[in-house]
Parts: C-alpha cells; sequence; structure tokens
C-alpha cells in the first residue's frame, strides 16, 4: 500500500516530508528575522520547528510555506521583539485576512497547523 505524501511547496525542494504526518523535517535553531519586516523577503521557515533567535525590531519578519492540509509547524521568538509571521502570498492566518502578518510576542511559541489549504490556525502558548 502506497504512503500518501503532500506535494511540496515550491522554496522546499530538498527537504523531505514525514508522510505519517505530512510536516517538513529538520528543526532549526538560529534563525534571523528579516530587518525591517514585510512579506515580500521575508526570512522563509525551513524546518518544522523554527527557534528565532533574533528580531532586532519590532515587526521584523519570517514565512511560512504555502498552507496544505496537515501542514504543522512551530515558531518559538527567542528574540527581543514582536516577530511578524507572513502566510505565503494568497494564503490567510486566523481571520487576518490573506497576506497579513501574525505577530508574536518575544518569548512566546506559537503553532500553526492547516485543515484547510489556504488557511492557517494557531495555538499561542500562555
Amino acid at each position: 500500500m502506497a504512503v500518501p505524501t503532500l506535494p511540496i511547496s515550491p522554496g522546499f525542494a530538498g527537504f523531505a516530508l514525514d508522510p505519517g504526518y505530512g510536516q517538513f523535517a529538520p528543526a532549526v535553531g538560529g534563525v534571523t528575522a528579516k530587518a525591517g519586516g514585510g512579506q515580500s523577503g521575508a526570512t522563509q521557515i525551513t524546518g518544522n520547528i523554527t527557534r528565532v533567535a533574533t528580531v532586532a525590531t519590532t515587526g521584523d519578519s519570517i514565512l511560512l510555506p504555502t498552507a496544505l492540509a496537515g501542514m504543522q509547524f512551530t515558531v518559538i521568538n527567542a528574540g527581543a521583539n514582536s516577530l511578524n509571521v507572513f502566510p505565503a502570498t494568497g494564503d490567510a492566518i486566523n481571520a487576518l485576512g490573506a497576506n497579513n502578518a501574525f505577530a508574536i510576542a518575544a518569548t512566546k511559541v506559537v503553532t500553526f497547523y492547516c485543515g484547510t489549504q489556504g488557511f492557517w490556525n494557531t495555538i499561542l502558548t500562555a
């Protein structure tokens, strides 16, 4: 019996999917958010767990991959400022609307999960 897998979104060529969960591996630490923020040119998430160590100014940003049902990513903001997480172009996070950022305060952890293609939902730590 063949194991179903999710297609790899552009920019993730070379990363293996975990066919049991449809997640990318590995975990990545020491990430620097894009200075000045914004969706265009934001630092791309490359692991299913991403620890952002450097958020030099409020609103510096990272970018989620295209939202495909079954995907899940956890972002740890270990930086000193609030971090903006953008969806891929055309996708949305929670009820923020397409292409709008989700802010993660310093020291917080958020899990982004996709139940429906094109939409991310979040679980935020206290």
